[in-house]
């Protein structure tokens, strides 16, 4: 409950303002598809055309390092001060590998044509690589050898994080998510045959909870999902996005962020209950790949023509312009048995209704366009349950009791 007060008392008193996200000078115009943050420091993205870029002070100047080749490169990560890891391809495989710090890299996998979407490592000899065609290397050695895993898919794959040395996630076409227990010895299929649903990033700020993006494409619409039980299930949550997304991130259990076509960057507070959109000033037309936080606070996002954006205060809360109003909702008869009226004591236009229970799982979500709405809820159990109305300029909220 002091998540969803926090939450309201951001909403209603915060505005947004250009200096939420700002532009760096990153020296290039390649898009720029991945960046990874080893500390508040230093910092690194990688993109297409070879690009690798390093900052050492914060994102005040960045430094192109040494990788002449014209491979796309689509994820980067480092496991100490020296050593890191991208993957991408073009005629050919790349994984490539820097001892120093990305002064220079050579590509460890030469020699294959498939093409790779992300790298992981687990500690600084195992490490995994997904890409097209259902593919999972896995090495043991720090990259020396690679071995292929049976994924038992042939869809691409986007995506892949660990929770432990065991316990891993890869994500990627028709809605497929597929987790290891054993090191990626077995994956098993635990979702699978969502045509036309593309998963792009999967993150989990612990064990058990973790969150994956994407696009659906009928109908268009920003994709997240949520496990609170280590991928056992998945539950769809309300983007409040028709565009794709690309990336997602958290700081902490409630905290994420989600960024994709079009200039979107999505909030959360509450563990993905609500997503609040952000701005930054950059064009609308604008994709953005990746997002990376270094504390609570400073984080940066890359994306088409080498844009690097930061923040240092949370990308703030809400839209440019808009002032986020948290009103009270009439809510009547209150305790009620069967149906109740949702008014809003003013007419709303394309509102989101959304209510939880007390753990915060979501149990009716719907459009709402009236002044006064009739919401049945005879199949619910009895209890609290807490009401949300929120659209790009307010958010009303209330808390009714079922018998």
């Amino acid at each position: 409950m002091k998540t969803k007060i926090l939450f309201l008392a951001l909403l209603a008193t915060n505005i947004a303002t250009a200096q939420d996200w700002t532009i760096q000078n990153s020296g290039t115009m390649n898009c720029l598809n991945s960046v990874y943050c080893r500390n508040s420091d230093t910092i690194y993205a990688v993109g297409n055309e070879g690009t690798i870029l390093k900052t050492i002070n914060g994102g005040i100047n960045w430094i192109i390092q040494n990788w002449n080749t014209t491979y796309c490169l689509n994820s980067v990560r480092f496991l100490n001060s020296n050593i890191g890891y991208a993957t991408g391809g073009g005629d050919q495989s790349a994984i490539l590998k820097t001892t120093n710090g990305g002064t220079f890299w050579t590509n460890i996998y030469p020699g294959s044509t498939y093409y790779f979407h992300d790298v992981f490592f687990t500690d600084t000899n195992t490490g995994y690589v997904v890409g097209e065609s259902g593919r999972i290397l896995k090495t043991v050695d720090g990259g020396n050898n690679w071995a292929l895993q049976s994924s038992g898919t042939i869809v691409s794959l986007y995506s892949v994080y660990f929770t432990d040395s065991n316990t891993g996630y890869a994500v990627g076409s028709e809605n497929t998510i597929l987790r290891t227990n054993d090191g990626g010895i077995n994956w098993t299929i635990q979702v699978n045959g969502g045509p036309g649903v593309y998963l792009f990033s999967v993150y989990f700020p612990n064990a058990n909870t973790g969150y994956a993006v994407g696009y659906e494409i009928n109908p268009n619409y920003g994709y997240i999902v949520k496990t609170i039980n280590g991928g056992l299930d998945w539950t769809t949550q309300e983007s409040g996005t028709s565009k794709s997304l690309q990336s997602v991130y958290f700081t902490d259990l409630n905290t994420g962020y989600a960024v994709g076509a079009e200039n979107t960057i999505l909030k959360t507070l509450n563990g993905g209950t609500t997503w609040i959109k952000q701005n930054a000033e950059i064009p609308t037309s604008t994709m953005l790949h990746s997002v990376y936080f270094t504390e609570a606070d400073s984080g940066y996002v890359t994306g088409e023509g080498g844009l690097i954006l930061k923040t240092t205060n949370g990308g703030g809360v809400g839209l440019t312009g808009h002032t986020f109003t948290s009103q009270p909702l009439k809510l009547y008869p209150n305790p009620v048995k069967d149906k109740f009226t949702l008014d809003c004591s003013t007419p709303v236009i394309n509102a989101y209704l959304l209510i939880t229970d007390v753990h915060g799982q979501n149990i009716i979500q719907k459009q709402v366009n009236n002044t006064l709405t009739s919401i049945d809820i005879s199949g619910l159990q009895a209890g609290v349950y807490f009401i949300q109305v929120m659209n790009e300029t307010m958010i009303k909220v209330g808390k009714i009791i079922k018998e």
